[in-house]
């Protein structure tokens, strides 16, 4: 065990007081999707003489996470990079979050002779991006008053993945939407359709159609559509 780890272990023993009856922390649990930044937030004001220690636990291993004794923070070599605590409220802020950071987390505020202590639950989804494809409309459907695009998103995984319609226009239009949610493919990937209904007239005013796919604050998924001016010729630009 590395003298960071050991000294964060060690260090709140020498504190005589634990506080009851507060909550330090939210009930939880903390959800999160593979790759997403999460913070964990705490429930107490933090005073500016707070020495603050966050902890991690899973069924294999406990170790300190970081400590934040005022003006310096301290990180554990796994999470350098990676963590951070703000010095304003003691929120302890993982980015890019992995599968193995999904555990029990404690913090302990040392103030006062006193030890404030909480405890929270962070999981975390695994995550595989769908393959997005924007159909065009068929050359009968061109002949009509109305057309659909539609977006298919395929071959991803969790379930909630959610597709949204972005269009590129100096005028406003009006569309209308169908969104069909997840369905559980015998790989046990999930895939997804939307479909854009929009009149022709109202398309000749359109630059560009972009479907997006968003899970929480991952970064989307997009695939575009672009349109010619006073035309009904497309071209994909993915």
């Amino acid at each position: 065990m590395d003298l960071f780890i050991l000294k964060s272990l060690v260090f709140p023993l020498c504190f005589i007081g634990h506080s009851v009856g507060e909550n330090v922390l939210p009930a939880g649990p903390v959800e999160a999707y593979l790759g997403e930044n999460i913070t964990l937030k705490i429930l107490v004001a933090k005073k500016q003489e707070d020495i603050i220690i966050w902890y991690f636990k899973n069924e294999k291993e406990f170790l300190s996470v970081a400590t934040l004794k005022p003006p310096n923070l301290n990180v554990n070599d796994r999470y350098k990079g990676r963590v951070s605590i703000d010095s304003a409220n003691g929120y302890l802020t993982l980015t890019s979050v992995k599968l193995e950071d999904r555990g029990n987390y404690t913090i302990n505020i040392l103030r006062d002779l006193l030890g404030l202590t909480g405890m929270i639950k962070l999981n975390v989804a695994d995550v595989t991006p769908p393959t997005l494809t924007l159909l065009p409309p068929s050359g009968e459907e061109l002949q009509q008053e109305k057309f659909t695009l539609t977006c298919l998103a395929n071959n991803g995984l969790p379930s909630n993945w959610r597709l949204h319609w972005y269009v590129n226009t100096s005028s406003q239009i009006k569309w209308e939407e169908e969104w069909n949610p997840g369905m559980l493919q015998e790989d046990n990937l999930y895939s997804w359709s939307s479909s854009m209904t929009i009149s022709v007239d109202n398309w000749r005013k359109i630059f560009s159609v972009t479907c997006r796919a968003r899970l929480g604050s991952l970064a989307p998924l997009t695939v575009t559509l672009k349109a010619q001016p006073d035309s009904l010729d497309t071209n994909f630009n993915l």
